[in-house]
């Protein structure tokens, strides 16, 4: 997907519009890196946290923290400079194939994040079984090869416009088709399952009902994850995939630019605190980590 080729061409901003916006956008970095650092820290400080599913997660904020070392400080090199990207389109395609990587690893996490939950919620019996540290950390490792490929893919044919409109498709569209509908179906066994187990009060039925309400809360709170990146990518998606397509579309202004690209960023940036509210082992984890214990 082209990192927007509609931002070559933008005029150069004011020096407070520009001294404003890179103020906005370091502290921005800032908090992607010591949100998503807390994600790594509790992961490895704390065993409760190793679960299969927290291993996608793991990986997810590695993703982000790649976003918040590498694209962001490109992006404000943007800011600040302007027309030294249109006069160095080889540093254009290197961030154009950074921000690919990184988006193409996080939603490739997501999905496994999502048919993780799927098969824990419609498949509890065999779950433990399937889901194996070896297996989880080989999808990983796709997840990443495959988002490398895409990258070099991305450097490679930057330029052609088909391959820009067909790579947002694949790589954003149809995996967010897949975890919608994998969300779907858990929420929907989730509420038959609920009023199953309501009808009962043997002590193994509610010995499973604490099981199934604690999958049911981890299911909630990566939907929440899922939610955020969806609002926050589809904008800067939507635009590159018009763009790549319609060669006579009107120009859109640099500030609507600027606020595709901060939603887009900024979904590295809303991760952590998400766990942190809705995940009672990361708020934990958390806070001894802040308090120093």
């Amino acid at each position: 997907m082209d990192n927007s080729s509609s931002v070559l061409t933008s005029p150069q901003y004011s020096l407070s519009f520009r001294i404003g916006t890179s103020i906005f956008t370091v502290f921005l970095i800032l908090g992607t890196i010591t949100g998503n650092a807390l994600v790594i820290a509790s992961f490895i400080a704390y065993s409760r946290i190793r679960t299969a599913t927290n291993f996608f997660v793991v990986s997810l904020a590695c993703t982000d923290l790649g976003v918040a070392l590498f694209s962001m400080p490109l992006w404000l090199a943007y800011i600040l400079t302007g027309t030294i990207w249109a006069e160095n389109p080889v540093l254009f395609r290197v961030w154009t194939a950074m921000d690919i990587l990184v988006g193409t690893a996080s939603i490739g996490n997501l999905v496994a994040i999502s048919l993780d939950r799927f098969l824990c919620i419609t498949k509890p019996l065999m779950y433990y079984q399937y889901i194996t540290s070896v297996r989880v950390n080989s999808t990983i490792a796709c997840i990443w090869v495959y988002s490398v490929l895409m990258a070099v893919a991305s450097y490679l044919l930057w330029q052609y416009r088909i391959f820009n409109f067909i790579s947002s498709i694949v790589y954003f569209w149809v995996p967010l088709l897949i975890i919608i509908s994998a969300y779907s179906i858990v929420f929907r066994v989730a509420l038959r399952q609920t009023r199953q187990i309501n009808t009962s009060n043997s002590q193994k039925t509610r010995a499973s009902r604490y099981s199934f309400v604690t999958e049911l809360k981890a299911a909630k709170t990566l939907a929440a994850v899922v939610g955020a990146f969806a609002l926050c990518w589809a904008p800067f998606v939507l635009i590159n995939g018009i763009y790549s397509m319609c060669i006579e579309c009107p120009y859109i202004k640099p500030e609507i630019i600027l606020v595709v690209k901060w939603l887009h960023y900024g979904n590295s940036l809303l991760n952590p605190p998400i766990y942190g509210l809705l995940n009672k082992d990361f708020r934990v984890a958390f806070k001894h980590i802040l308090c120093c214990n």
